[in-house]
């Protein structure tokens, strides 16, 4: 179990380490080269600054080395005869990697310059479970390890020198913000300087948002008449202001260095090598698919601004490898693209219809009708096979998830890439699919936001469908002048921005349900198209302190530099998501405090999530002092027999023990999973509508009050009776109270309350006090292997109020399941996998006993410095008295 932001894209799966079975062809294929500058091996330096020598095994394929002065330093190294630096590359040639100064936060950082380089392989979300496996099948590793968040003393590289005086030096030549932050925690949490931050409201300032750079091109709003290449998703108009756009902001400065190192490293790498994964029907090449266009877009970037022929050079031996064209073997002749799991031949069209538009003027014809030809054989083609039939994805009952946005999304760019090139054929099958993919993504991918903004799967899988939404969308705007409708289609989904800002803690991602594969180019920088697109620049302030905003050059074109402020000024600490489909609650104490109390509680129908959600009505995450206490297991093993099969009560995939309810934060009942079919939550929320200020050290003040009830009685199979549960945040929301009501039913006889935990488990001579410790975190990220030290020991305590007679009980580790086994429990794949380093916290109550029965669990981090409220025990309050002031 570790704890990850979920913006990394980088960072390990969310509970194990990576299973080298399903890693060959990756870390085995690529010799890791370990941070040269800043770090000189063993776990410390004399300096006291954290190094970590051995990371290159994370690393799984997408090393980083110290390459980029070669590229920067000289006309004659990095540029072909005669060709000069422009804004961008001067910019990036400022870049240092000098040690800083001891003692700039109270938690470990990370530097721009070593956590921004985006290291391939790397899988975004969950709290803790197997390595990120696959979507429709993938692998999955065993067991995992400790908790996460904001880290203690000591500090590793961060953004000083000349990196940092090239951004200043941006911001104030383009009057625009500073940037706030100077590096990131493991998880990607910024560090914010507060000289730096900017604390006004969020807003656009300045020239119109939206019209940045002057287009001589007049839109046509056709689907047959498009634009001049480039085309896709940006513009040559984009392009040439781009210098001037960066030299006149620190994000973009930033930004721009980090992909062309990424681009260099990427360079002296061999193409991706082609590797199943679980076989064709299984995950596929979706990995290979995803890591090319990982690279496609960072050579093609780094070309277009650098005129570095090296770079497209690179980039048409990465393609034509992926095109079946050299020795090195890439898939069978006819189907080099895995139409089998049509995830694969989506993502990879897009890739390849970015480096035929982007880069169309500089192709030379055959190479352009190579580009051209795999775009139509391998990507378009299939494509309508999928129309006319074989895609599962485009019918409305399967259409509201990520398959349909990024198959639609996929063969969308693809075919307005090159519709009007080659012949006609060739634009026939192209329109075909323009008018295919347009119409199916409209009525299916654009109600994967729910009208609340939540994702219909989870939040894991918010990544996918997004960010080929994105980029079809920005593709239908650059290509033709407008949307063609796209987003009238759901007029809520701008509110999906919300929900990604919502569902991450300082602990990482409220990651219920699965978590999905490696994401490699998908990232969330969707958020800045979505906040320019609406105008509203608190979507796009998130995300650029994020670590994933600094390796996609979509990045570059999306983030419009004019938003300036603070993302969290007038920002609600609270919100309800209210949709029944996907129900759930995000409380904390601060935006921008790494220590912070968060607290997800979810609380919906447990069916219609694309068979990606587990039995966990009433489950629950808890964050504070910068680690997760109460966390997710994320995914199962994506390889399991039947693991996607159905959502009926009788499916295999509820008896695996990750999936199962006794594998939730929540209570069981009677030694049986949740009833699926009639679970319906009916909730009730309260809260004072806290918003932070400006001010970075904001705390709320004790009357600042949230709670979170939910009758879970439909979600079990008691002839009678209630069961209910209610969340609440105390004392200045330095506390939090879980209460749960069982009432009298003949019918219900066991009752287990269930807590999964990464923390160290002790418990009083009583068993009404659990003390969890947490000191290091292991493997946070794909750049960062080992164990990292939390600065201390942190220390929460959660103690039993009522009844008197109940105690605490702990398994593990590992945590095991407590009633049935699998229907397939065949190892490797069918056995349930390891949980190690995983906790089981629980409480029995006895279903049988006269009346109603309440328990209630306080939930105390021991902080700094505990004031007398912190040690008082609260009120005792019935859940139907509750109210905003009832505990005063």
């Amino acid at each position: 179990m570790s704890y990850q932001r979920p913006q990394d894209p980088y960072i390990h799966s969310n509970a194990s380490q990576y299973d080298e079975r399903y890693q060959q062809g990756y870390s085995q294929s690529y010799q890791q080269q370990p941070y040269q500058q800043g770090y000189s091996g063993g776990n410390a330096s004399a300096a006291g600054y954290h190094d970590y020598p051995d990371h290159a095994s994370g690393y799984q394929g997408s090393a980083y080395k110290e390459s980029h002065e070669g590229l920067y330093a000289n006309q004659g190294a990095g540029y072909g005869q005669g060709q000069q630096r422009n804004a961008a590359t001067q910019a990036a040639a400022t870049y240092s990697y000098a040690k800083p100064k001891r003692g700039v936060s109270k938690w470990i950082k990370f530097g721009i310059p070593l956590l921004l380089l985006i290291i391939a392989g790397a899988v975004v979300g969950g709290i803790f479970g197997a390595r990120a496996a696959k979507d429709n099948g993938s692998s999955s590793g065993s067991g995992s390890s400790s908790g996460s968040g904001s880290v203690g003393s000591g500090s590793t590289p961060n953004v000083q020198g000349a990196a940092l005086t090239a951004a200043q030096q941006a911001a104030k030549n383009g009057g625009n913000n500073m940037l706030f932050y100077q590096g990131t925690d493991p998880y990607g949490n910024p560090a914010f300087v507060s000289a730096n931050v900017d604390t006004s409201a969020a807003a656009y300032s300045g020239q119109a948002h939206n019209q940045s750079c002057s287009d001589s091109w007049s839109a046509t709003n056709s689907l047959t008449s498009l634009r001049p290449h480039p085309r896709i998703m940006t513009t040559q108009a984009e392009w040439d202001c781009l210098p001037t756009k960066i030299a006149n902001d620190a994000y973009l400065t930033v930004w721009n260095s980090t992909i062309f190192n990424n681009a260099t490293n990427w360079a002296s790498q061999p193409p991706v090598k082609y590797v199943f994964d679980g076989g064709p029907t299984g995950s596929g090449i979706l990995d290979v698919s995803r890591e090319v266009q990982q690279r496609v877009k960072a050579f093609a970037y780094a070309y277009k601004i650098s005129n570095n022929t090296s770079f497209k050079d690179r980039l048409y031996l990465e393609l034509n490898t992926a095109a079946g064209n050299t020795a090195t073997d890439f898939g069978q002749n006819g189907t080099h693209w895995n139409p089998d799991h049509f995830l694969d031949v989506a993502e990879m069209t897009s890739a390849f219809a970015m480096a035929y538009d982007w880069l169309y003027n500089d192709w030379s014809d055959d190479e352009r009708s190579m580009i051209r030809t795999a775009i139509v054989n391998y990507g378009l083609v299939p494509g309508q096979a999928q129309y006319q039939g074989a895609g599962w994805w485009r019918l409305p009952e399967n259409g509201d998830g990520n398959w349909n946005c990024v198959c639609n999304g996929g063969l969308l760019t693809g075919a307005l890439a090159i519709r009007g090139d080659g012949d006609s054929n060739q634009t026939s099958i192209a329109d075909s699919i323009i008018n295919s993919a347009l119409t199916n993504m409209r009525a299916n991918c654009m109600t994967g936001a729910y009208d609340d903004g939540t994702w219909t799967e989870t939040p894991n899988y918010w990544y996918f469908g997004t960010n080929a939404q994105a980029r079809a969308l920005s593709s239908l705007i650059s290509a033709t002048g407008t949307d063609q409708g796209l987003m009238a289609a759901n007029p809520n989904w701008y509110k999906t921005s919300d929900f990604h800002m919502y569902v991450s803690g300082p602990g990482g991602l409220f990651a219920y349900g699965d978590n999905g594969p490696n994401k490699f180019a998908t990232t969330a920088n969707q958020l800045m198209l979505y906040s320019k697109l609406n105008g509203d620049a608190r979507p796009a302030l998130y995300q650029r302190d994020r670590a994933d905003a600094a390796f996609d050059p979509l990045s570059m074109f999306w983030y419009e530099p004019t938003a300036k402020g603070a993302f969290w000024n007038g920002l609600p600490l609270d919100r309800y998501f209210d949709d029944t489909r996907g129900s759930w609650v995000s409380m904390r104490s601060s935006w921008t405090d790494p220590s912070a109390v968060f607290v997800g509680v979810k609380a919906s129908n447990l069916t219609g999530h694309q068979t990606h959600g587990d039995l966990d009505a009433g489950d629950f995450v808890i964050d504070a002092l910068g680690t997760r206490w109460a966390g997710e297991y994320g995914n199962g093993n994506y390889l399991s027999t039947d693991y996607f099969s159905n959502e009926t009560q009788g499916s295999a995939r509820w008896t695996y023990y990750r999936k199962a309810t006794d594998g939730q934060n929540t209570l069981t009942i009677n030694m049986q999973n949740q009833n699926v079919a009639n679970c319906l939550p009916v909730n009730n929320y309260t809260s004072t509508g806290v918003a932070q200020t400006g001010d970075l050290s904001f705390k709320p003040a004790t009357t600042d009050a949230v709670s979170f009830i939910t009758d879970l009685s439909s979600c079990y199979s008691q002839a009678a009776g209630t069961v209910r549960r209610g969340i609440r945040m105390l004392n200045g929301r330095r506390q939090v109270l879980v209460q749960d009501e069982i009432g009298q039913s003949s019918s219900i006889t066991d009752v287990k309350w269930r807590v999964q935990t990464n923390g160290t488990v002790s418990l009083s001579a009583d068993g009404k006090t659990a003390t969890l410790t947490q000191s290091s975190i292991t493997d946070p990220n794909a750049g960062v292997v080992g164990k990292v030290s939390l600065g201390g020991t942190k220390t929460m305590k959660v103690q039993i109020l009522s009844p008197s007679n109940a105690v605490f009980t702990a398994t593990g580790p590992p945590a095991t399941r407590i009633y049935g086994q699998a229907v397939y429990s065949a190892p490797p794949e069918d056995s349930d996998q390891v949980n190690t380093g995983v906790t089981a916290l629980q409480i029995d109550l006895n279903g049988t006993q006269s009346g109603a029965q309440t328990l209630q669990v306080l939930w105390q981090p021991q902080w700094d410095s505990l004031s007398a409220a912190d040690q008082a025990t609260p009120k005792s309050v019935p859940l139907s008295q509750w109210s905003l002031t009832s505990h005063n």
